[in-house]
């Protein structure tokens, strides 16, 4: 190695671009939403949903089993025609992962086999997008309740048991849960905001509370951002 190969961090930020998690309830418009990316590519396993339709201006790659996923990784890391898209989209990556555990617990007679092997296989995908240069990425996720604690009172001469949830991107089983947010910059809720002068919107929410799991490791954006990608991603790498 040599003192020309050192560049400063922020030129290598620069370079990997925005690795993002959306995640909301059905309807919430996280599909539509990768159209306001810049020259957004979807990588498409959650067949069947109506909120596509609207996506007119986006190509996308259908991908509902884990050959066709390797097969669009095989293209998107190799080919020329890659190079004209510079944000990927996943919708869903919680499907993805139901579509891989879906096979495995078919070969598997042992569940947690299966629930560990399809871990590795989407963690690999995963680490791959996270690592990817020059690319925004855009893994869309399902929302559920993830268990952050409990309260034990005394009442009545019992203990009621009151426990405590948060909404979180979803995968199944426990690990993904665990590692894959842990791994992203930006973890995007996307729900109704009352933004003030304006009334109820759709906004993304960056800021975690006990409610909700949000992050932005960036340090630039507001606690609400309008789900406009292009102008997100510009401010995060400000």
């Amino acid at each position: 190695m040599q003192a020309k190969d050192l560049k400063p961090l922020s030129q290598l930020a620069q370079r990997f671009g925005v690795k993002a998690m959306i995640y909301g309830k059905p309807g919430t418009g996280k599909t539509p939403m990768l159209q306001t990316a810049p020259r957004p590519l979807v990588l498409l396993s959650e067949p069947g949903t109506l909120s596509v339709r609207k996506v007119t201006n986006v190509p996308a790659w259908e991908a509902y089993t884990p050959e066709k996923v390797e097969e669009f990784f095989e293209w998107f890391t190799k080919s020329a025609e890659a190079k004209n898209f510079d944000t990927l989209g996943w919708d869903s990556g919680s499907e993805a992962a139901e579509i891989v555990l879906a096979k495995e617990l078919a070969k598997q007679k042992d569940g947690r086999k299966a629930y560990g092997e399809m871990s590795k296989t989407v963690m690999r995908w995963f680490d791959q997008l996270y690592f990817m240069p020059q690319k925004h990425i855009v893994l869309i996720c399902k929302q559920f309740a993830m268990e952050v604690g409990k309260t034990v009172t005394p009442q009545n001469g019992a203990f009621v048991v009151e426990m405590q949830y948060q909404a979180a991107p979803y995968f199944p089983g426990n690990a993904l849960n665990v590692s894959v947010p842990h791994r992203y910059d930006e973890i995007l809720h996307v729900a109704e905001v009352n933004i003030p002068g304006v009334g109820p919107k759709m906004a993304l929410r960056t800021r975690g509370t006990p409610e909700i799991l949000a992050r932005d490791r960036s340090g630039n954006l507001n606690e609400v951002e309008p789900t406009d990608l292009t102008a997100l991603f510009a401010k995060a790498m400000q």
